[in-house]
């Protein structure tokens, strides 16, 4: 592989309320992966996944991909519970990756943003543009799965799950090991509440 590789990276996605400059973050999954432990046959990868009351409601398409009614997403926390804790991993990775990378980029910056915390001039690059670079043609992410001879995904997805294979595809592109997936990655976001039952509509009242 031409030029030299970062040690250190962090592969992201986000799952949103929508499409507009107006939406917000409902989950964000990250996968941070040491080179060099990759390349030694050691553990290399470190997960995380997390969920976020967006403060709004979510445009019916995009629910349908993130699969969170709008009532559960109100107990969740606010990003800004969690925004210490995420900064981290962006500012020590020496490259930040996503598919689509400007999209998730633009949403993440957003949401420190609306928190008070600037990110720094953490490098973001796109697994999307590389293959499109390497191989001539667009490829969203099932697309180059199919590629890579890798079933898609289902209509519903995660964030995690996503980023995961965001590393995959990255790996792949440049010739290096490919780590399977994990259990885990189906697993509800680590932050999780528990939401309250929701009222039903129209309920008799009986009794007093």
């Amino acid at each position: 592989m031409a030029g030299k590789t970062p040690r250190h990276l962090l592969f992201v996605d986000v799952e949103t309320t929508g499409l507009t400059y107006d939406d917000r973050v409902i989950t964000l999954g990250a996968v941070e992966l040491d080179i060099e432990a990759l390349q030694d046959g050691a553990d290399c990868t470190n997960t995380g996944h997390l969920i976020f009351n967006p403060g709004r409601k979510s445009n019916p398409f995009a629910a349908a991909v993130h699969g969170y009614d709008d009532w559960t997403l109100t107990f969740q926390p606010d990003f800004s519970t969690h925004a210490e804790e995420i900064i981290g991993p962006f500012e020590r990775a020496d490259s930040v990756i996503a598919h689509n990378a400007a999209f998730d980029e633009r949403f993440v910056r957003g949401e420190f943003s609306l928190c008070g915390h600037t990110l720094g001039p953490a490098r973001f690059d796109c697994s999307m543009r590389r293959y499109k670079t390497k191989y001539g043609r667009p490829g969203g992410l099932d697309k180059v799965l199919a590629h890579m001879g890798h079933r898609g995904r289902g209509k519903q997805h995660g964030a995690l799950e996503d980023a995961w294979l965001c590393m995959q595809v990255w790996l792949w592109l440049h010739g290096l090991p490919v780590p399977e997936a994990r259990d885990d990655l189906l697993h509800p976001p680590s932050n999780w509440v528990e939401p309250e039952m929701k009222p039903l509509r129209n309920a008799r009242r009986v009794g007093w």
